[in-house]
C-alpha cells in the first residue's frame, strides 16, 4: 500500500484582502476600483467621495464709506486685470467689456451686457468681485444690476459687408472706391 504520512495535502489558498488606502492630501477622493478576486468572478469596489461640509461665509462688515464713480472704475479695472493674469479668456473679457456705471443711489452698480450669455457668466464670478469691491471701496451696501441691451449687440460688426456699411458712414468715398472697383461684398 501507499503510505499516506508522506502525502502532503494542498492547502486551500484565500487571497489576501486588498485594502484602498487615500491619500490624505487628496481634499476629494475620487473613485478607487479595487480589485477582489472570488473564484473566477471579478467585482469592483467603488469608495464613494465624502460629501465636504461647505465651510460658513462669515459676513465682514466692510463700512459705510462713501466712493466716486471714478474710484469704483478704477477698482473694477484693477480686478479685471487681475482676472486676466490670472484666468485669462471669456471670464476676463466680460470684465473687461463691461462700462459700470454707478446708479444716483451711490450703491448700485449697473451693468449693461450684449447677450445673455456674457449675463449669466457674469453671475458666476459676481460674488468674488463683489467682495472685492466691498474690501477696497469700504462700502457694505453695494449691489449689482444688470441688464441686456440689443443696441449693444448690434454694434458688433461680423461680416466683411457689416463692416464695409459701417466704415463707408464715416468715409463715403468708400461707396465710390467699391463702385468704380467692382466689388462684392457678401
Amino acid at each position: 500500500g501507499v503510505s499516506t504520512s508522506n502525502i502532503v495535502k494542498p492547502q486551500p489558498t484565500r487571497p489576501n484582502p486588498v485594502k484602498a488606502q487615500i491619500p490624505s492630501s487628496e481634499k476629494k477622493a475620487k473613485p478607487i476600483p479595487v480589485s477582489v478576486v472570488r473564484g473566477r468572478r471579478k467585482s469592483i469596489i467603488r469608495i464613494k467621495p465624502q460629501n465636504e461640509v461647505p465651510e460658513e461665509k462669515v459676513n465682514v462688515h466692510h463700512g459705510d464709506s462713501t466712493f466716486s464713480e471714478m474710484q469704483m472704475i478704477s477698482f473694477w479695472k484693477q480686478y479685471s486685470e487681475t482676472m486676466k493674469k490670472s484666468l485669462g479668456g471669456f471670464s476676463s473679457s466680460i470684465l473687461a467689456n463691461c462700462e459700470p456705471k454707478l446708479l444716483s443711489d451711490s450703491k448700485t452698480i449697473h451693468l449693461i451686457f450684449r447677450n445673455e450669455t456674457n449675463e449669466l457668466e457674469f453671475g458666476k464670478m459676481s460674488s468674488n468681485l463683489l467682495d472685492y469691491l466691498k474690501t477696497h471701496l469700504k462700502n457694505n451696501h453695494i449691489a449689482f444690476s444688470t441688464q441686456v441691451s440689443i443696441e449693444k449687440a448690434k454694434k458688433l460688426l461680423y461680416t466683411n459687408k457689416d463692416k464695409f456699411i459701417h466704415l463707408s458712414k464715416t468715409h463715403p468715398k468708400l461707396v465710390d472706391w467699391e463702385q468704380k472697383l467692382g466689388l462684392e461684398l457678401k
